[in-house]
Formats: structure tokens, sequence, C-alpha cells
């Protein structure tokens, strides 16, 4: 029922597209004119081809050799791209379209990427303007934006929406990390998991979670590389000129859905806190950021700027050598000089770089040479940026 920014936006070449699971991949791509499709999450098709992944090219030769094929979930048989490799050597108008939920097991287990061969995109939770007359900034803070949590919601089935939010978690780990074999303590990844939802947004300190979670410090960090990996989250980097010690300080972790983070944390009975209201709305304009930068190919590469003294700055844009933008996101609809103390700083160390400030106000403002903008506002101004 939501026009996807993907519905127009697919390569005419063989392609993959990874996402985490229910955001609507499956949907998107069955849209598409195929001349043959197999959906690998179904037992038995798996089955039938991690026995003879040469059954695939047996098909293919039964049919056109022009046109789409679809494989869904293909890092369930990884076997099958080695033949999906030779097919596309041998008949250059015939194309796949290969979706999955996750790239990890395909490039850990050594599987054939198609380097050079395929392009790779990647969907996310439906976007502001996917939303369109639809959307609702306290819906998304409350309940993110999966479409199918959104399809409830729009039929006025809000305790159905809380429902499929606690399943996503458990079939999260289910499918996700059990069966895939990620990890062997799954007690301990859903110890890890409470944790990091309950400090998302925040500076993430790892011995100081291991200590929490009764893990090493190790295993925090291949914790946190499975969440990345299957793209449950992403992290933020601090902004420093040296890639060196960019990655050795303290990131912090988003999640890709609001909902699913206040399922993590079990509270989707009861609204959200101001004080969570003001994370949440964090996370979700750099969630909505990033999926710009992705969808568009922006090439920025996104960070968050802190001195030495504890001034902070929420949202850095760079792309090669140059700062493109710098954002302060406050979910406070009257803002005053007093809240910026952040950006005065950066706007002192880079006196000509857009800075702006990311609130819920429909109202936009000025304060001193900052631009006080609503997140829409926002969104479209950073669109326009060379």
């Amino acid at each position: 029922m939501f026009k996807r920014y993907l519905d127009k936006n697919l390569p005419n070449e063989t392609f993959f597209l990874f996402g985490p699971r229910q955001v609507g991949k499956t949907t998107l791509l069955k849209r598409l004119k195929t001349i043959f499709s197999i959906d690998l999450l179904d037992p038995d098709s798996q089955l039938l081809y991690s026995k003879d992944p040469n059954l695939l090219a047996r098909q293919i030769e039964a049919l056109p050799k022009q046109g789409v094929a679809l494989v869904d979930e293909i890092q369930k048989v990884p076997a099958l791209l080695d033949v999906i490799q030779s097919l596309i050597e041998k008949y250059p108008k015939l194309k796949f379209a290969l979706s999955g939920s996750s790239a990890r097991k395909l490039r850990h287990g050594h599987a054939n990427l198609l380097g050079g061969r395929a392009l790779y995109h990647t969907m996310h939770p439906l976007t502001l303007d996917e939303l369109g007359k639809h959307f609702s900034l306290d819906t998304v803070l409350r309940y993110g934006s999966l479409p199918k949590i959104w399809e409830c919601l729009l039929s006025q089935k809000e305790e159905l929406a809380q429902e499929f939010l606690r399943s996503y978690i458990t079939t999260y780990l289910r499918e996700e990390i059990k069966a895939e074999a990620l990890v062997r303590n799954l007690q301990g990844f859903q110890n890890f998991l409470d944790v990091a939802a309950a400090q998302f947004a925040e500076q993430v300190n790892f011995s100081d979670m291991g200590r929490q979670c009764s893990v090493a410090y190790s295993t925090v960090r291949e914790f946190y590389s499975i969440l990345e990996d299957t793209l449950i989250g992403f992290f933020l980097y601090p902004c420093f000129k040296s890639e060196r010690k960019r990655m050795s300080h303290s990131p912090k972790f988003f999640f890709f859905d609001n909902g699913v983070t206040r399922a993590i944390l079990g509270g989707l009975k009861s609204a959200p806190t101001s004080l969570e209201k003001g994370r949440l709305f964090e996370q979700w304009v750099i969630q909505e950021t990033q999926r710009i930068n992705l969808y568009e190919a922006k090439d920025w590469r996104l960070s968050f700027w802190r001195t030495s003294h504890g001034a902070e700055v929420d949202l850095v844009a760079e792309r090669g050598k140059e700062i493109l933008f710098a954002a302060e996101i406050k979910h406070k609809r009257a803002i005053s000089s007093a809240d910026l103390h952040g950006l005065h700083s950066f706007r002192e160390a880079h006196p000509n770089i857009p800075c702006y400030v990311v609130t819920p106000s429909t109202v936009a403002q000025k304060i001193g040479t900052n631009l006080v903008l609503s997140s829409t506002e926002f969104f479209n101004a950073i669109r326009q940026l060379p």
C-alpha cells in the first residue's frame, strides 16, 4: 500500500537487495516482471536447492534466456551463487534479483558475491516521504516505520502492531541468531541486546557493557558486529580527520527502527517519556539521514562531533575531506541560544559550514547563524546540498 523509493530505482542489472526482515523486500521484488522465482525461506525449496544447486541451471535452461529471475533469501543456499555467476556469464540478457536479510553468512562463508557482476542495494523501513500523508512523528517515535506495523496502525489495530513488534524480537533471535549459528551463547546475546537497547544513541563503553552482560570485551564487539552485519543497527563514529583516531574513540550505536528498539526495551504498552522521546527523535533523524544518504547515493560519511571539554554536535556529514553540514537534534519546540552550546563550539572551529537545529516545530527560525528547522525542512535542505 506504500509507494517505495526503490519501486522506480531498481537497476536493470543483476543486483543484491539486502535489508532487515519485514522492511518490504519481498513485496517490492514481487512487483517485478520475472521469468522465474524461488523463495528459500520455504523449507522444501531450501532443502531441494541445498542438495542440488545445479537444479537452478537446469530450470533456467528450459526458460527464455532474457528477463529477471528472483531468488529470495539467497543467504540460505550460498552455493547457488556459483550457479548464478555461470548463468549470467553464459546469458548476458539474463538478470537476477537476489534478496536477503543479511550478507553476514555470505561474507563469513566466503560465498561468491559476484564481484563486479552485481549491484548492491539496501532497503530500509518506511521513510518520511514514503509514509506521505500518513506520516505522524509521534507514531514514528513510538512504533517506528516497518510497513506491517503501519498497516496495523492505519487499520486501528494498535494491539496487533505491538504484538508484531514483540514477535519481531523473538523471530530475530530465533531465525537470525540461533538458526544461523551466529552465537553459541544465546542468553548472553539476549542480555547484550537488552543493554544495547537501553544505551542506544549513547557512546558505547565496550568494557562496561561486558561487565553488565557478563561476557568478554571481545564478545561485546562481536555482538555489535552481528547487529551491524544483520542490518539491525549501525555505528556513528566521532568526527576526526585521522581514520585511526576516529576508530579508536567510542562510537554511538543506533538501531534501524524505533519500534524494534522499544520492543527490546519492553515499553510498547506505554507512550515514550519526554526523555525517551528526545533519544528516539535523535535516532529517527539519524536513521532518516542515513536512508537519504544510501537511497540517493550521496556518499556522505556520517559522524558526531565532540570536543575534549564535552561540547557535542549530534550529526556531521562529510564527503572526502570536506564537511558538508552539521546538525543539532532537539526534541523541543522552543529553542534558545543556551541549547546550542555544541553548535557554537563547532562554528568556532568551522565558521563556513551550514549548521542546522532539527526540532519537531513547524516554524523555521534563525538563532545566530544557525537555522532552526522542522525535520521535513531539514531533510529537504540537506538534499539540496552539492
